[in-house]
C-alpha cells in the first residue's frame, strides 16, 4: 500500500527523515530512534522507513561499510569499530562478516603500525622507556585494538 502523501503527520515525519539522511547516512535503527524522539506514532515511522528503503535512501550494509571505513582512516582498531557499530544499531552476523571482510587481523596490525608512527612523534620525547611504552599501550587500546596486535606492535618497536 503507497503511503498517504497527504497526510501531515506523514508529511512531516518524511521530511525530517529526508533532512536527517542529508546530512549522513542513517541506519534504520538509528532513524527509527531519531523519528521517535520526534513523538513520531509508530505506524507512520513504518511507512515513512519503508519508503527510505524503497528509495533506497536507507541502506544499512552501505551506511556499514562507510562507518568501517571512516573509522579505519581514523586509526581505530576492531574493537572500536565494533563498538561504534553497535552504537548505531548494527548488530549481527551480516555486520560482524563485513567487518572482518574490511579489516583482517593483519591489516589490523598495520593499521596499528601506521597510527602508532603517528603518535611516536608526541610520545618520542618521554625519557623514560618504560613509561613511553605504557603510554603508547593506553594510546593503542582507547583506539580499540586488541591486546595481541598491542603486543605484536609494540615488540617490534622494541
Amino acid at each position: 500500500m503507497p503511503p498517504d502523501t497527504h497526510d501531515p503527520s506523514y508529511r512531516k515525519a518524511f521530511s525530517s527523515a529526508l533532512r536527517l539522511l542529508g546530512r549522513r547516512d542513517h541506519s534504520v535503527a538509528e532513524l527509527r530512534q531519531k523519528l521517535i524522539r520526534r513523538d513520531v506514532a509508530e505506524d507512520v515511522i513504518q511507512t515513512v522507513l519503508a519508503e527510505c528503503l524503497r528509495l533506497n535512501y536507507l541502506d544499512d550494509a552501505r551506511t556499514a561499510r562507510a562507518l568501517i571505513e571512516r573509522f579505519k582512516r581514523k586509526g581505530c582498531g576492531l574493537y572500536r569499530i565494533r563498538h561504534e557499530l553497535m552504537q548505531r544499531g548494527f548488530y549481527g552476523e551480516t555486520f560482524r562478516d563485513l567487518l572482518e571482510e574490511i579489516l583482517a587481523l593483519s591489516e589490523e596490525r598495520e593499521l596499528a603500525q601506521r597510527t602508532l608512527q603517528k603518535k611516536l612523534k608526541t610520545f618520542g620525547r618521554e625519557p623514560d622507556h618504560r613509561k613511553r611504552m605504557l603510554r603508547l599501550q593506553r594510546f593503542l587500546r582507547g583506539r580499540g585494538f586488541s591486546d595481541a596486535v598491542i603486543a605484536d606492535v609494540l615488540k617490534d618497536l622494541g
